[in-house]
Parts: structure tokens; sequence; C-alpha cells
């Protein structure tokens, strides 16, 4: 992640299957000042997922499919202002228990236009 995040034309960033094959992510401030849209499906070793603040500034989509390891939204998500949807499928009933409304990490994304759950 360090070098892609420093890629300063990237706008789309799609993770599928292998492609990440840790149980740590962390995209730092400053780190991917274009991306729009982020989409994680199938990362089965990742358990958490760090963004600093000031990370992915025009963030506007954030979808996570079938990520079953992972515990909790990152802390971070909330300094991003321009995330307009979040799309949260194939999870761990934990995971989206934790998103919905009034839980833990609701706060982090209630800023987004909409949470999509399928």
């Amino acid at each position: 992640m360090p070098t892609l995040e420093k890629l300063p034309y990237l706008r789309m960033f799609d993770l599928h299957e292998k492609a990440f094959i840790g149980k740590e992510m962390f995209c730092s401030a400053q780190g991917f000042p274009k991306l729009e849209s982020l989409i994680l499906i199938e990362l089965n070793n990742l358990e958490e997922w760090k963004v600093g603040e000031g990370a992915m500034p025009s963030l506007q989509r954030l979808e996570i499919q079938s990520c079953i390891q992972l515990k909790k939204l990152p802390d971070g998500l909330r300094f991003i202002v321009t995330l307009q949807e979040v799309k949260i499928g194939s999870m761990r009933k934990t995971f989206k228990d934790k998103v919905e409304e009034e839980e833990e990490d609701f706060c982090k994304v209630r800023h987004g236009l909409s949470i999509i759950f399928h």
C-alpha cells in the first residue's frame, strides 16, 4: 500500500481475493489523494484496516464484500466527508451489526448519503 497510495491520479482501486494477503492494511494520511472509489472483495486474511486522518480525501464510494475476517470499519473513515455511498455485503453478522444505525461503527460512515447492505 505505501507505493500505491502515492499514485497522484489513481481514482478507482479494486482489491480482489489474493491481491492483498496481509492481516492488516494501512492507508496513511495524505495517501490516495484522488481516490474516488475503493472496492475490497474477498480479502480473506484482512483482520484490521487502519485509515489515517487525511487519507483518501476524495473518496465517494466504498464497497466491502466477503472480507470475512475484518472486525470493524477503520476509525479514519469519519474524516472522509466526501463519502457518499457505502456498500457492505456477505460480511459476518457481527460486522454488519456494528455498522447499523446507533452501533459502534455507524458514526464512522453516517455522513455517507447511503449505506447499503446486501
